[in-house]
């Protein structure tokens, strides 16, 4: 039988063995959809779509404004909405701390003016 033939890989000390793989951190990314390793500049260059299946990575707020709005035609402002947990979530707050910080934003939503030019 085939399966008698499969030779068993043999277990290497990995503790003992030094790793000659140096890969830049941070300059990868891992498609969801299709699973490959895309190098993370190529994916800016595509407008933060996977050159392999298509899929679509997120993208922060700023930059997806400064690509489909001209410049100078639209104006955001705050909203300065009051947050609340009405469904009194534990560690709401400081997890919407974290985010704020995280992110540099104050609101999940983006609002703005369209300026016309005549």
């Amino acid at each position: 039988m085939i399966v008698d033939k499969i030779k068993k890989r043999e277990v290497t000390n990995a503790k003992n063995k030094k790793a000659n793989i140096d890969i830049p951190i941070g300059k990868w990314l891992k498609c969801d959809n299709c699973k490959e390793i895309v190098y993370k500049e190529i994916v800016r260059e595509n407008l933060n779509i996977c050159p392999n299946c298509g899929h679509y990575f997120r993208m922060h707020i700023g930059k997806r404004l400064e690509l489909i709005i001209d410049d100078g035609t639209y104006e955001r402002f705050d909203l300065n909405i009051e947050t609340t947990n009405p469904l009194q979530l534990e560690d709401y707050s400081k997890k919407l701390k974290t985010l704020r910080e995280k992110t540099g934003l104050e609101e999940a939503v983006s609002a703005g003016v369209r300026q016309y030019k005549w």
